[in-house]
This record gives C-alpha cells, structure tokens and sequence, in this order.
C-alpha cells in the first residue's frame, strides 16, 4: 500500500519575513518575485511530464501538482559520479551534457561502463532527469541537466582518489549538486578517507551540495561507508512504498534522510526497464534531484541551507535523527516551499555541523591553509589508472552496495601539499617572483666571481714558472 500524505496546497504570495532563509531580504524579495512571476509559465510546461504509474513515489509526493509547476529543475546541472551515463538512451534525450572519464576509457562520460548490471550510472541519471521518451520514466527533476562522470566499473574497481577526482571534476565544470551511488567501506561512520574528504571539502567550498547512498546491508554488512560517511555529505537511506525502511538499508548515525529505495524502477542502458530496482543508491538520486528542484528555484540559497530544508522539512518516523531514516523521509513538496514551511536558521543542521567540526580539526586547518582560496576555474580532466581495489556501484537491481575490499582500509595519511586534480604540488620552492630574481642574480654572481678567481689563480702560476725560467 502507497504511502499517501494530504495534499499541501502552496502559498502563490509568500512575505519576506517567511523567506529569511534565503539570506538577505534583497535575494529573498528576488527568489520570491522570480517564484510568483513564473508559475503560469512552470505550469504549461509541468503539463509535458507524464510520468508513468510505476514512479509511486511521484504521486505520493504530489510532485506533478505540487512541486513542477514552480519548479522542475531548470538551470542545475546535476553530476552523477557513477558508471557512465548512456547519453543515447530516449529517456535521457537532451539532457546529458559532456563529463568526463576517471578510469581512463574512451569518451566524455556518455558511454555507460556497467554491462553486469545493465547500466547503473544510467538509472541513476533516469531517476533524476528522464524525459519520459522511452519508457515513459520522469525523473523527479526533469528540467536538470546531466554531468557523467565516469569513475568505477563492474570488475574494474576504483579507489578513494579515483572518486575524489570524480567528485573534484564535476565541482570545476559546473555541477551545483553530486550523486555518488557508490561505496567504499569505511573503517567508522565518522571516518573518511583523507583524499575523499578533501574533494567532498572542495565541493562544498564550491556551494555544491553532495548526495550520496548510505549503503546496503546486504553486501557490506552492518558497517559504514564512504563518501556517506564523509563530513557534509548528505546521505540517503531506503524505504518501500509503504514507507518502511528498506530491509538492507544500512543504519549509521551519519545517515540524514530517507527516500524510495525499494520496488523502483530501473532504466538500463539499453533503454530497457524494471520495475524491481532496490537499493540505497535509488534513493540518493531522488535526494539529489530534489535538492536540484530547491536550488533551481533558489539559485542564491548556499549548499548548507539546501540541506538544511530536506532534512528539517522531512516526514519524521520515530525519535528524530534515528540511524535508519535520519531526519526521516524527504517531502519535495514541503523543501521547496519556504513560506509554508519556514525552517529557523537555528534549526539542525547535521551535514554543516559536521562540515564544520571537521574544519577545525588537524585534517581541516591543514586542508584549509592549502585549499583557500583555490581557483575558480575548471581544471583539466584527471586521468586516473584502475585499480585492483576500491569503490564498486550500488546495484538497484540486486539492492547491494559492493564493497571496497574484503576489510576495511586504513585512513591514509592527510596530503597538505594536494592542491590540484593531477597531484601534490611542492610548497618548497619559491614563487614570489622577485625573490627568483634575486637568487638568479646571486647565481650568476657567485659564478662570475668564480670565474675571476680562476683566471687570477691561472695567471699568477703562469708569471711564477716565467720567473723560475728566468
């Protein structure tokens, strides 16, 4: 039975003071303008998505009367850090832009690696951003637009930094949100691998937020993952349609919020579908997609304050935060309507809260004195090696998250010095350009002087073997 929830209808006026959340009354009074001026214009076009019977969630959300009319994504570019995304698939027409690939194979991020599972990465991007062409699948956030990035493959597994560069590549060419439906076994729910950390920390300095699959017990067992586990990141738990938890949906404190992780559908590769996906990582790509409808309708509103409503706007189940839905189940409705309902700036924050104490430890201060400010600018693609070890995908079909090795792996050491995709860069040599000057001409004042001395010594030998002669 299909959780069903009262109708919300939302505010077509909404005060400033409702709107504080947004920060200054300046950007609140935009947001809203903009808002109230385009919902006629929003509806016409909500009228185009059709989503199909099978997406259960979407109408227990309201989402096609209550959320596309004023919002369906538009202008946030979501990046999926995942197998590749099968460009060519109908119910992804338009929607996917140029990625990138971590691992090293040919393209742009637009081929789907994943042949064991039919296309992982894909139904990751179907459940955010599908256009209903093919299979009759919308994502939640049709109007979003597709960053792939390509960083682990079925049988060729990634790693920490191969991740890390997933998530630092899709911050420096545009995504305002993340999915990673990936998984590495993580020694604690507060552990995080220091190079994981340092991209998850980069997107965040960036104003991206992170989404990621809090993990399935049914592979990794009880213990946590990474980059869920990561400090910032918002990590989503399974439910079914009747909004019970998701049997092999993990339980750590880390995890913020619940979303449909059971009996979804799974759009593959080959376009073709099921309606018996399960898993975690089904449930952080409708995280991520309605992050992307609040940031769409609140271009000006910080990643922190992003969190902050789909967390404290969710439905809670039992005491609030408990390890199984956190914050409890994610209402799309209720996040992007700040006048209905206004979330305090005093309210929980548990991923900036986390973000922040991280900053002030040790691996923080360290990072923080290297990485900002770091430029702005896209870098280059990284290009990563495959590794025998590492972060394997979510399988929806199969309701697991691979793990990363047999054990645990041991936090690496902090790199201080890391502060771009390729690798270290050396802080021992000089760059103010005038000090380069001076040591140049010491140089080549110290080789002249040389010089004069030799050519005297040689001089004085020649007069003395002269005057023996003599």
């Amino acid at each position: 039975m299909q959780v069903s929830r009262p109708v919300r209808g939302l505010a077509a006026a909404a005060g400033l003071a409702a709107a504080s959340a947004l920060g200054t009354p300046a950007a609140a009074a935009a947001a809203l303008a903009t808002r109230q001026a385009g919902q006629h214009a929003s509806a016409a076009q909500a009228a185009q998505y059709t989503p199909s019977p099978d997406e259960w969630w979407l109408s227990d959300w309201q989402v096609p009367q209550q959320v596309w009319p004023l919002t369906d994504g538009a202008g946030v570019t979501v990046g999926v850090v995942d197998s590749g995304v099968q460009a060519s698939v109908p119910d992804l027409r338009g929607v996917v832009v140029p990625g990138g690939d971590m691992l090293g194979d040919p393209g742009a991020g637009e081929t789907d690696f994943d042949t064991q599972s039919d296309g992982h990465g894909t139904a990751v991007a179907v459940l955010i951003a599908g256009q209903g062409y093919g299979t009759g699948t919308v994502g939640i956030a049709p109007g979003a637009r597709i960053l792939p990035v390509h960083a682990a493959t079925p049988g060729v597994a990634g790693d920490a930094e191969t991740l890390a560069a997933g998530i630092e590549f899709a911050v420096n060419h545009g995504a305002q949100v993340i999915n990673v439906s990936l998984g590495l076994a993580a020694p604690s729910a507060t552990s995080c691998d220091p190079v994981l950390q340092d991209a998850v920390a980069w997107a965040l300095e960036h104003n991206v937020v992170v989404v990621a699959a809090a993990g399935d017990t049914d592979v990794t067992g009880p213990g946590p993952v990474e980059p869920a586990s990561c400090a910032g990141v918002l990590a989503a738990g399974g439910v079914g349609p009747s909004g019970a938890l998701w049997p092999y949906s993990t339980r750590q404190p880390y995890v913020s919020v619940a979303a449909p992780g059971q009996d979804v559908v799974y759009v593959g590769r080959d376009g073709m579908y099921t309606t018996a996906g399960a898993g975690t990582s089904a449930s952080a790509p409708l995280v991520a997609g309605a992050a992307a409808l609040i940031r769409s309708l609140y271009p000006s509103m910080p990643w922190y304050q992003v969190d902050q409503r789909l967390t404290d706007t969710a439905v809670p189940v039992g005491p609030v935060p408990n390890d199984g839905y956190g914050y409890g189940m994610i209402d799309p409705a209720r996040a992007i309507n700040v006048a209905g309902y206004p979330v305090s700036a005093s309210a929980p924050d548990p991923q900036y809260a986390a973000f922040q104490a991280w900053l002030a430890s040790p691996d923080g201060q360290a990072w923080a004195q290297v990485n900002s400010p770091r430029p702005a600018t896209p870098s280059a693609a990284p290009t990563a090696s495959p590794a025998s070890s590492g972060a394997r995908m979510i399988d929806m079909q199969a309701g697991t998250i691979a793990r990363a090795s047999a054990a645990p792996h041991a936090p690496k050491p902090a790199a201080p010095q890391r502060a771009t995709l390729a690798g270290l860069v050396s802080t021992d040599m000089p760059t103010n350009p005038v000090m380069l000057v001076v040591a140049l001409a010491l140089c080549l004042a110290a080789v002249f002087v040389l010089t004069l001395v030799s050519a005297l010594t040689r001089g004085r030998a020649r007069h003395a073997r002269h005057a023996r002669v003599g």
